[in-house]
């Protein structure tokens, strides 16, 4: 049975990267979060300043501590919010994408991560997994809804300080060219 799940979720993915890279976003798919890291770790330039936007997946201690051996934005310490303003000037910023619609639409939600994907970095590479497709963008509102309540507890562990969720769409890659890098695993990476 596990062999028929993974087969349905690579065809999935299959289709979406098409798509994807029509959209000229640069792919990168992988099979586990781990293996998912690694990538990202791969793709980082030891001379460009690097910031870490909201992902549960990639604030562990491991990974952080391989951040730490780049120009790394450590918002994790004393005087976060002053690491974060100064993080939004990072050349290479790595989020988690909360969703992606059929035709390749990302939709983020969060304090940091938002400001970045959008006009911060010159490089972004998001994280996004196969069980984060929806439909559409309205598809995709209606799952943020109804996880609000997660993403207001996220919001309060991560010390956000905002009122209302903050929700960020990347349409596509094609604006800034070779800017955004999608890593896709098949392992699911939460809600």
């Amino acid at each position: 049975m596990e062999e028929n799940l993974r087969w349905y979720k690579e065809k999935k993915l299959d289709r979406l990267c098409e798509v994807l890279l029509d959209k000229g976003y640069l792919i990168h798919r992988v099979f586990s979060v781990k293996d998912a890291q690694e990538k990202i770790l791969s793709l980082l330039n030891r001379e460009q300043t690097v910031a870490l936007g909201d992902s549960w997946k990639l604030m562990n201690d491991e990974f952080i501590s391989k951040l730490k051996e780049f120009k790394f934005y450590n918002r994790f310490g004393e005087d976060s919010e002053k690491v974060k303003r100064e993080s939004l000037l990072a050349e290479m910023a790595i989020i988690e994408g909360e969703l992606i619609t059929e035709d390749g639409q990302i939709l983020i939600v969060g304090d940091y991560n938002t400001s970045s994907a959008l006009f911060g970095a010159e490089n972004i590479i998001v994280l996004i997994s196969e069980n984060k497709i929806v439909k559409d963008l309205n598809s995709g509102f209606e799952k943020i809804s109804e996880h609000e309540k997660y993403y207001r507890m996220r919001a309060e562990k991560l010390q956000n300080k905002n009122d209302g969720l903050s929700i960020g769409i990347i349409e596509n890659g094609r604006k800034f060219s070779k800017r955004i890098s999608l890593v896709i695993t098949t392992e699911d990476t939460g809600l």
